[in-house]
């Protein structure tokens, strides 16, 4: 039988090695209460067992080779491997003890794949892999290594994992089998190593059933090395590894939290475009990093400090001042400019101004577009798919007041469109060297006009948002201040307002604010300074007004 290249996904799993919890939940006649706290003894002892909080999760990269002879490589792949911390899940008349469901991905080129590795909380070498179908698939683990078999027809794939350190060394490989037992034991596996090269040449088994194996018919392996994280310097990060979607590519999403997190108060939310860019400059292609952690961590503490979960004496028309969490949006690359572009701006061209836009180069004569534009499916994505989890994940306010929605260049551009397209979810957008022509090249270039149309109609309700713009003057910041001023000239005809002081010194905060920095250019350190410029303008919510097309979950 002969397997394509995805074959491989029926049997991969990820690497586990805990300590079993000494506390097990019985089923004898116990009260209400004393479940209630053996399951959180439980919780307590199995959610982030110490022997693995850090040695083995993470995100894992490396080429898998393909052979097509014993010692020839047919072909080679990017693949991925994400190890995730555990979820305990409790008893059930199904499983008697709570369960430990480590959550992994397998990324071979394009294709991503969500599973879960399983393990019995009162017996760890009790394991299987869930492929979230009904489809469980046996596996064992001793010296390091993870085993797992898999059968499908007449053939059995095999595939292993072994563990050094910050890197996996993975190897499978699939032969040919017939079964000499009807028996359904489960299998407990032992390679064969040749001695002369280490690598393994085959599977036997220990138990009923037995399997007589002929010869190997595919080998693949891989050395994947552990990739570092983001480390913000306040706070920490949870990374949702290609966060599912159907309506966009599945991407990394990290959500800072506060040091102090407390999931008993309620957090407003900040949603920014090119997530990877924002905590740490060391995981960055440029270095460079916006600091949004040091922003929103000095913001909370004033907010803290202060005790300022609550309206302001001197500004009582005003939503309740909260903290912030931040959840960064990753774009995925390829797609980048796709998802970005206004799509109701780009429909509004004629047929063959569409067709030349679509054809547009940049500086380097790479294309601008490699898809068509998808920027209000990106735009579900992150009301329909992405905040309702956050939401029910973490402690947020639900209300458009405390929902921001910001990014830098194409990032702006979106932030911008959303707010517009979803007034009733996020009630302020920061919009960052905003990106107005679209594509690198303004001669002949319809873009900013049909931008100006697309805002002028579509402007959202003055009276619950705010908008911030700023921008540079050097680099690409130098084409955005004519189109620019045309938008301001639209959000004063819709009443928006700036800050003010009145003759006799009262301060009216405005709904509104351009910021133009002579000198600065298109870079992370520009965004940096005015996000923390204007922190407290972003944060502060505008009045808590019910739009009548909010979302509320």
């Amino acid at each position: 039988m002969r397997f394509t290249i995805h074959s491989f996904y029926s049997c991969f799993l990820c690497f586990l090695c805990w300590t079993a919890p000494n506390v097990i939940l019985s089923q004898s006649n116990q009260t209400q209460e004393e479940i209630t706290n053996q399951q959180v003894l439980i919780q307590q002892k199995t959610r982030i067992p110490a022997c693995h909080q850090e040695p083995f999760f993470g995100h894992y990269k490396g080429t898998l080779n393909i052979y097509k002879s014993a010692n020839e490589v047919g072909m080679t792949a990017t693949m991925e491997i994400i190890f995730g911390k555990p979820i305990t899940t409790p008893p059930t008349e199904k499983n008697l003890n709570p369960q430990l469901r480590y959550p992994f991905i397998i990324k071979y080129d394009g294709d991503i794949r969500h599973y879960q590795l399983v393990a019995d909380a009162h017996n760890p070498n009790n394991l299987y892999i869930d492929e979230m179908n009904g489809i469980h698939i046996d596996a064992s683990f001793f010296n390091n290594t993870l085993f797992s078999e898999f059968t499908v027809l007449n053939s059995t794939i095999y595939s292993s994992y072994k563990f050094f350190g910050d890197s996996i060394q993975f190897t499978l490989t699939s032969q040919r089998t017939q079964p000499k037992s009807q028996n359904k034991d489960t299998l407990h596996i032992v390679p064969r190593f040749n001695t002369i090269d280490g690598k393994i040449t085959g599977y036997d088994t220990t138990e009923i059933p037995a399997v007589k194996s002929f010869p190997i018919q595919s080998y693949q392996t891989a050395t994947l090395v552990r990739t570092p994280n983001a480390a913000p310097s306040q706070g920490r990060i949870d990374r949702l590894h290609y966060f599912p979607s159907t309506f966009v590519t599945a991407r990394n999403v990290d959500v800072w939290l506060p040091s102090d997190y407390n999931p008993e108060k309620k957090y407003g939310v900040i949603y920014m475009h090119d997530g990877q860019n924002l905590f740490d400059g060391n995981s960055t292609w440029n270095h460079q990093e916006w600091g949004i952690d040091e922003s929103v961590a000095a913001y909370n503490s004033s907010i803290s400090s202060t005790k300022k979960n609550q309206t302001d004496s001197s500004n009582s028309d005003l939503s309740p001042k909260t903290e912030y969490i931040v959840v960064g949006i990753w774009n995925d690359g390829v797609n980048r400019h796709s998802n970005y572009f206004p799509q109701k701006v780009y429909e509004s061209l004629t047929a063959k101004e569409k067709a030349a836009i679509m054809e547009a180069k940049r500086q380097n004569q790479s294309d601008v577009f490699h898809n068509p534009i998808n920027s209000d499916d990106y735009l579900k994505f992150i009301v329909y798919e992405l905040r309702p989890f956050i939401n029910k994940t973490y402690s947020t306010h639900k209300d458009p007041a405390h929902t921001v929605i910001g990014g830098s260049s194409m990032g702006g551009l979106i932030s911008m469109y959303a707010i517009c397209e979803y007034p009733g979810v996020f009630g302020t957008a920061a919009c960052f060297s905003t990106h107005w022509p679209g594509i690198f090249e303004m001669k002949n270039n319809p873009i900013p006009d049909a931008m100006v149309r697309y805002f002028k109609k579509n402007m959202p309700n003055r009276i619950n948002h705010k908008i911030l713009f700023t921008h540079g003057t050097e680099g690409l910041d130098a084409l955005y201040g004519p189109t620019q001023k045309r938008i301001d000239q639209i959000m004063a005809k819709s009443g928006y307002e700036i800050d003010k002081y009145l003759v006799d010194g009262t301060f009216l905060p405005g709904n509104w604010k351009t910021q133009v920095d002579q000198g600065l250019g298109h870079e992370e350190s520009t965004w940096q300074k005015q996000f923390k410029d204007n922190a407290a303008f972003l944060l502060t919510p505008p009045p808590l007004t019910k739009d009548p097309n909010e979302i509320g979950y």
